[in-house]
C-alpha cells in the first residue's frame, strides 16, 4: 500500500512512519522540514520524502496523486496556545485536495483512505451522559470544528477520526490494523 503521512516527523507521525515501514508499506513523508527525519531514513528504499506545507493545496494534490491512504498527523498535538493552531486549515486543505484527486481517478477506483488525528478530546467518557472529554476538560476547540467539518463536508471522503490518548517520548510501540 502507498501511504502518505502528513507531519511525518512529529511525535504521532514518526510513530506512524515507523509502523508503516515495518509493515512493508511504501510511504511518502510529507513535512515542512525534511531534516527533522532521522538521517538513517533518508535513503530507506520504501520511503519518499516530500517537502511541503499542509496548507498548500497544490503541494497536497501532488503528494496525494499516487496514494492509497493518508495519515494526517500534522498539528495533531499542537504546542500552540489554546485554540490557535492551524489544525482547521490543515484538515480543510487536505479534504479539498483528497476530493480533487479522487474526482480525477477512474470511477471504479478504490477511494483514498484518510485517517485524521484529533486527540482524545473527542473521546466519549463513560458515565458522563453523552459528553465528550472536551466538554468535561476543555482542550483545543479546533478538534470540535474538524469533527463537524468531516461529518458535514467530507461525506464523499472515506475518512476516520483517530483519537489517541497522550503520546510520550520513548520507545515507539504502534499497532496498526486493517491496513492492506
Amino acid at each position: 500500500m502507498k501511504i502518505l503521512i502528513i507531519g511525518a516527523a512529529g511525535r504521532v507521525g514518526s510513530a506512524a512512519l515507523a509502523a508503516c515501514l515495518t509493515k512493508q508499506h511504501h510511504v511518502t513523508a510529507f513535512l515542512r522540514n525534511p531534516s527533522k527525519l532521522p538521517p538513517e531514513l533518508h535513503n530507506h528504499p520504501r520511503l519518499r520524502i516530500t517537502q511541503g506545507d499542509a496548507t498548500s493545496h497544490s503541494s497536497l494534490v501532488e503528494a496525494i496523486e499516487d496514494t492509497d491512504a493518508i495519515i494526517q498527523a500534522a498539528v495533531y498535538g499542537s504546542n500552540t496556545p489554546f485554540g490557535t493552531s492551524d489544525s482547521e486549515k490543515v484538515v480543510r486543505c487536505i479534504i479539498n485536495a483528497v476530493k480533487e484527486v479522487q474526482a480525477s481517478r477512474p470511477i471504479r477506483s478504490r477511494p483514498i483512505r484518510l485517517w485524521v488525528m484529533s486527540g482524545q478530546v473527542l473521546m466519549d467518557i463513560p458515565g458522563y451522559a453523552g459528553k465528550i472529554e472536551g466538554d468535561v476538560f476543555p482542550i483545543h476547540p479546533e478538534h470540535y470544528k474538524n469533527y463537524d467539518f468531516l461529518r458535514n463536508d467530507a461525506k464523499d471522503v472515506d475518512w476516520s477520526l483517530l483519537c489517541p490518548g497522550r503520546i510520550d517520548q520513548g520507545e515507539v510501540r504502534v499497532l496498526l490494523y486493517n491496513i492492506r
